[in-house]
């Protein structure tokens, strides 16, 4: 019992560790551009295709073990394991076969069926090798199934002329090599060079070619060839029905272009997929290898889309991993579980003192495992969490306390003549908002179904230049996944400033800055049309190269760059973030801990969000980038006091605008419930007007008052 507790931790933890790592491909391993709609794509799923393309797998498995078991059969071997072991071993190969390149973790089906099950070596490889020559010979089937279709519809495309000519040419080598190339290279071997010593390595080695032969000979001999193909052909056909049905499950809902695609054109990209993965290149899981195959032959038919193209196979690959290394965890555990007494692998043991220090080291190194792969899987969980939330908020409604309080602030700010913008999700989407004080007036600026957020006002007030996001959802964690729009107010044109980028604003009134990619700010002339770079980390600066800029803001009168990074990057001894000044352009200064920085109206100061609120919420304070003096400026009293994104009004007339939540834990920029408030500078620093009375997110805002 104590040894099948320690495989079965064994093979929990390495699932655990295997699946962690899939996740970890997700949290890391994707372009921050590309995230957003591979995550959409995974969560707009058909989960009522997933689970008959589950079904259909899980028979594809028996089918494919049955043909397992008649090859060791064929083979002449006397302990032929039952269609449940198979099953079991067949399960977990599915799950290892992609883990190597070139598959190779194919020989965990070898090691399974001859240590588990006492299959003899020869027959175990004799029924993989041989079960892999039908399959090319099926894909060959397939493939004319395939170029049929085209040639009863009158139109014969190229590239289907070429994958039969390859499935034809794959077949044959496997078959000449296996049946033919082979048996002469054992002659020949044997022949040229014998073995001097019965009981030497290479003596072993020429007898288990021998037996590996003879064990060929065999299933060749046994007269079931046309069994073995007509299971290789409908194991092909359940496979790429399965896969069909993922690809549908996964295109229709995000991408319905695709999946109006022809079933062969479908059908086509998966085979191309499967011979990349099939290729002898480094990759773990095939990830790289099978999107480039399946991109490979979307290219050759013309499909327009490659980036849908991409996100939808690479959906297709991460699902079908997580059944593959999910059952074949499962089956690895009952493998141990149910697997003979009498078939456990026998260890030669020289004293019992030995076996004792041997065995708790054992199952030490068992609990290792075990913790670690689920420590690694719980991080990469955790991990997740801190890409933001994966789908877009609950748009709230009215506030109840919006009546009574609502007037109040009308009141306070009916003598001004000028309008807030923020972004909200108020009508189900995060779109622009514009409010009137005058009247308290709102009405929506942008109606795109993308999320739009970050607006700046221009100094004349006429302009608006915002971020508007890759797809329908876009969390404000990832900083990639946005292009930069500038818009006419009175008229709502809308105008491309640039790619990839976010927190927008004005260094003049015709000048557009923004970051671009998470590591470079980029300054635009929307007169001349000129670009520069103003800022990069790692170009001429100690930043690391590649460190991520969050929100970084310009000032346009000293040419400073003033920006918020992690404190490793920034040279903060304390803290998680922090904020830096450039000096000289190769230099630049660690300020304080803080996040959300800003420069003033005069370019002298700073406005930062920093630690010091109530309870350990934030609030809004000034600091001198020269002296590093710091002087609270906005520190409410009452429900609302953690509070973000400090805004000088956009023509400097004396006001600031501001969101706040109602505390730490409602810290989440675009999903929690902030208001807007405003602020007339070197008022009570305790008290400011509130301006939304929603529970939906509000965010970003900007204001304009006329002097």
């Amino acid at each position: 019992m104590p040894k099948q507790l320690l495989r079965i931790g064994l093979s929990i933890g390495v699932s655990f560790a295997i699946l962690a790592l899939l996740l970890q491909m997700l949290n890391s391993g994707l372009p921050d551009e590309q995230r957003p709609s591979v995550f959409g794509a995974l969560q707009s799923t058909s989960l009522e295709l997933v689970a008959v393309f589950i079904l259909v797998t899980l028979f594809t498995l028996f089918v494919r073990a049955y043909r397992y078991r008649m090859l060791i059969d064929m083979s002449g071997e006397e302990n032929v394991p039952t269609l449940r072991q198979m099953a079991l071993v067949t399960g977990v190969r599915n799950m290892v076969v992609d883990m190597l390149p070139a598959r190779l973790g194919e020989l965990g089906y070898v090691g399974l069926l001859n240590r588990g099950y006492g299959v003899k070596l020869q027959h175990c490889v004799s029924s993989l090798t041989v079960s892999v020559a039908f399959d090319f010979v099926a894909l060959l089937v397939i493939v004319i199934m395939l170029l049929a279709k085209q040639f009863a519809g009158a139109e014969v495309a190229g590239w289907a002329i070429g994958a039969l000519a390859t499935a034809f040419v794959l077949s044959a080598i496997a078959f000449a090599g296996l049946f033919l190339f082979t048996p002469w290279f054992n002659r020949w071997v044997s022949r040229a060079f014998p073995a001097k010593q019965e009981d030497s390595l290479w003596a072993k080695l020429l007898k288990l070619l021998d037996d590996f032969c003879d064990s060929l000979a065999s299933v060749r001999a046994a007269g079931k060839t046309g069994q073995v193909l007509l299971l290789s052909v409908l194991i092909r056909l359940l496979k790429y029905f399965s896969f069909y049905l993922l690809f549908i499950a996964v295109a229709k809902p995000s991408f319905p272009a695709l999946a109006e695609l022809p079933t062969e054109q479908i059908v086509s990209a998966l085979i191309g997929g499967e011979i990349g993965a099939s290729l002898p290149i480094p990759t773990f899981m095939s990830f790289g290898a099978y999107e480039a195959g399946s991109a490979l032959v979307f290219n050759l038919l013309g499909i327009a889309d490659q980036a849908q193209a991409v996100v939808t196979m690479l959906c297709v690959h991460i699902w079908s991993q997580l059944m593959d290394y999910t059952l074949g965890g499962l089956l690895l555990v009952a493998f141990f579980w149910i697997k003979k007494r009498g078939q456990a692998q026998a260890a030669s043991i020289s004293s019992p003192r030995r076996a004792t220090v041997i065995q708790w080291a054992s199952y030490a190194g068992g609990a290792a495992v075990l913790g670690l792969g689920s420590m690694f899987l719980a991080y990469q969980l955790w991990a997740a969490t801190k890409l933001g939330q994966l789908t877009a908020p609950d748009a709230g409604g009215v506030s109840e306390d919006a009546g009574e309080w609502q007037q109040l602030s009308k009141q306070h700010v009916s003598e001004l003549n000028g309008f807030v913008v923020f972004s909200s999700n108020r009508d189900g989407n995060h779109d622009i908002f514009r409010l009137n004080l005058s009247d308290f007036k709102l009405d929506k600026l942008t109606t795109h179904p993308h999320t739009e957020t970050y607006p700046r006002i221009s100094p004349d007030g006429k302009r608006l230049v915002f971020a508007r996001a890759h797809q329908p959802w876009v969390s404000q964690r990832n900083i990639v996944a946005w292009d930069v729009y500038m818009m006419d107010i009175a008229t709502g044109e809308e105008k491309l400033v640039g790619r990839n980028g976010t927190a927008p604003a004005w260094a003049t009134n015709d000048e557009i800055t923004f970051a671009q990619g998470g590591v470079r700010m980029k300054k635009v002339n929307m007169k001349t049309g000129e670009r520069i770079t103003v800022y990069e980390t790692g170009v001429n600066n100690p930043m690391p190269r590649g460190a991520q800029l969050q929100n970084p803001k310009y000032n346009p009168i000293t040419k400073q760059v003033a920006f918020t990074g992690r404190q490793v990057s920034i040279g903060l001894s304390t803290g998680h973030w922090g904020t830096a000044v450039t000096l000289d352009g190769s230099k630049h200064k660690a300020l304080f801990n803080g996040c959300e920085v800003a420069w003033d109206a005069s370019g002298q100061n700073l406005f930062q969000v920093n630690p010091g609120g109530p309870d350990g919420t934030l609030h809004i304070i000034s600091v001198d980038p020269v002296t590093v003096e710091k002087e609270t400026l906005i520190n409410l009293a009452g429900e609302f006091t953690h509070e973000y994104w400090p805004k000088d009004s956009a023509n400097d007339a004396g006001y600031m605008v501001f969101g706040a939540s109602r505390g730490s834990h409602d810290h989440e920029h675009d999903t929690k419930d902030y208001e807007i408030f405003l602020w007339k500078k070197g008022s009570d620093p305790s008290v400011a007007t509130r301006l939304t009375f929603h529970t939906g997110n509000d965010n970003w805002p900007d204001v304009y008052i006329e002097k």
